[in-house]
């Protein structure tokens, strides 16, 4: 008894390889161009100065809000244990840490940040201000 090969054409049918291929470019450009602000909505109001100058927006942000709370990268953060958060976040954002706080915050708490990030060996500080009569 012979049987007959029956041997199947391709079927036709919509070619997503491509589609596939540009939805992964799109991915990867919104993902590289996308600029995170984790500053956003903690209603800080940085100090003036006459001499504000640039500084780099890259590195981990420290933020200490009026009432002394105090955030990195947008996460609150017991004082406590505010050295090694950072420590672990510098090693994927690099050495920079950019110490912003409210110009109506006490400077104690500006203080007390300022030592725990020293007795972990960080002395890469920026301290970020508005430029007098330039509020935004």
């Amino acid at each position: 008894m012979r049987f007959k090969r029956r041997v199947q054409g391709d079927e036709e049918g919509i070619p997503i390889t491509n589609l596939v291929d540009v939805l992964f470019l799109l991915i990867v450009f919104f993902m590289m161009s996308t600029v995170l602000s984790f500053d956003r909505g903690l209603g800080v109001k940085l100090p003036e100065s006459q001499s504000a100058g640039a500084i780099s927006n890259k590195g981990v942000s420290v933020l200490v809000n009026r009432e002394g709370k105090v955030f990195v990268d947008g996460s609150e953060v017991p004082l406590d244990r505010l050295g090694e958060t950072v420590k672990g976040k510098q090693r994927s954002a690099g050495t920079n840490v950019i110490l912003k706080s409210d110009r109506e915050t006490r400077f104690q708490a500006i203080a007390d940040v300022m030592d725990r990030l020293l007795a972990v060996g960080i002395s890469d500080l920026s301290l970020p201000v508005v430029e007098r009569g330039a509020e935004r």
